[in-house]
């Protein structure tokens, strides 16, 4: 990878993990950003310093990254209404401490990660300042009044027009719901038609890049590959059957990479882009990853639209060009009946990818058979090679190495129940 590539703007990773949080909901796909549009708004009248707002815009861009099916984020959002209870239960905070468990190791997201575990939770006279004997930061208040003004607008509706409804929606639980001065600040806020205006703005990625300047993340450290990481256990963690796939893809692509003696820099593009490969089964239902049966035509097609979505959401970060290269293409096949580009020519290190792909899913378990042995895997891998749909020298890597391979039979003996525990809490 180019030196000048050697780099990402903060910003860009930030929207990356809020444009993929976005797939799990689509009908509520700028939920994200609007909460972090309204949180920053409120950050900037109560004059709180730059690394305080970003990591309140940051906060409020993955403030939902613990709810992880379409149903507890509806769940969620119906209870951040004035005047309605959420029936989940625990959930209600369970989702804000997933999401602290999942986000707080990459360093960067470690201050808005103590912020969403603790976004649910209702001042109540100031006895919201403590949560479960932890004192709640400011940030965590913040993004409860910026949650709920970010779902209150009806869609269609003029949002000037709703303005004044909206006001006195949250000015009815100050003291309640919300700290009596963050409803004061967003009272300044929303006196300006401008501010509504943004909070429905499409162009709300450009209002929000500001807060973040020329701030960057060094691909060259292990800060990249832990966002990797991290991604890869939001992915994973929808479904029991796939808690180590990602992870899996990841550790087969770089041995592949190292037996085919290709430098450490694209044996590292390798496990990035396993990680991220199936980034955009966030838009497939957990229903249909967990069908015990064969998926309907219709389930078929939704399936097939998730290396799309991975390439679209990683190409859109400056210098992750070539992970998104190597990690979308892992459904194209060499004599060009793969999805979705019917490629031929795919380049060396999608193939590698692809091959690790197969190879991790055979070894699995899924919901309607046993991982299969290293034995009967190589085997079919044989199989699709010798009929071109896999790269067959790619393959041969993977024969070569039975030591390193045959580990992922043994990981499989795992306890599912235990893998996601350990995706959440890792």
């Amino acid at each position: 990878m180019p030196e000048s590539q050697s780099n990402i703007r903060y910003f860009d990773v930030v929207l990356c993990v809020s444009r993929a949080l976005d797939l799990l909901s689509p009908v509520l796909s700028d939920h994200h950003q609007r909460t972090a549009y309204v949180a920053a708004c409120i950050a900037e009248e109560l004059q709180l310093d730059a690394e305080q707002k970003r990591d309140i815009v940051v906060a409020g861009a993955l403030h939902d990254a613990g709810a992880v099916s379409m149903s507890s984020r509806l769940a969620l959002l119906q209870s951040a209404l004035p005047g309605h209870e959420c029936d989940c239960g625990e959930d209600v905070h369970r989702h804000g401490l997933d999401g602290y468990r999942l986000l707080h190791e990459f360093e960067p997201f470690a201050n808005a990660a103590r912020a969403i575990r603790f976004h649910h939770v209702d001042w109540e006279g100031g006895r919201g300042a403590e949560f479960d004997g932890e004192p709640v930061p400011l940030a965590s208040h913040i993004l409860r009044v910026a949650d709920n003004v970010a779902i209150l607008p009806r869609r269609g509706d003029n949002i000037l027009a709703q303005a004044r409804h909206i006001r006195a929606l949250i000015r009815a639980h100050a003291g309640t719901r919300y700290r009596e001065d963050l409803v004061a600040a967003f009272e300044q806020a929303a006196q300006r038609e401008s501010f509504w205006l943004d909070l429905v703005s499409p162009y709300k990625e450009e209002i929000l890049r500001p807060y973040f300047g020329t701030h960057r993340v060094a691909l060259a450290s292990d800060a990249l590959y832990e966002l990797a990481r991290l991604l890869g256990r939001i992915i994973d963690y929808r479904s029991p059957f796939t808690v180590l796939h990602s992870a899996n893809v990841a550790a087969a692509a770089q041995r592949i990479g190292e037996l085919a003696g290709m430098p450490p820099s694209q044996v590292r593009i390798l496990g990035l882009a396993g990680q991220l490969h199936d980034l955009g089964k966030l838009a497939v239902p957990p229903e249909i990853l967990d069908k015990p049966a064969g998926l309907s035509a219709q389930e078929e097609l939704i399936v097939r639209q998730h290396p799309y979505h991975t390439y679209r959401i990683l190409s859109m970060v400056p210098g992750l060009e070539e992970v998104a290269l190597y990690g979308a293409l892992h459904h194209e096949r060499i004599d060009g009946s793969g999805y979705p580009y019917r490629m031929r020519g795919m380049p060396f290190g999608s193939r590698v990818v692809a091959v690790a792909d197969v190879f991790a899913a055979l070894t699995e378990d899924r919901p309607y058979r046993a991982g299969m042995s290293w034995e009967r895997s190589v085997g079919i891998l044989d199989g699709m090679a010798a009929r071109g749909v896999l790269d067959g020298e790619v393959v041969a890597l993977v024969r070569r190495d039975p030591g390193a391979f045959g580990q992922f039979v043994e990981r499989r003996r795992e306890p599912a129940s235990r893998g996601v525990a350990q995706a959440a809490a890792s």
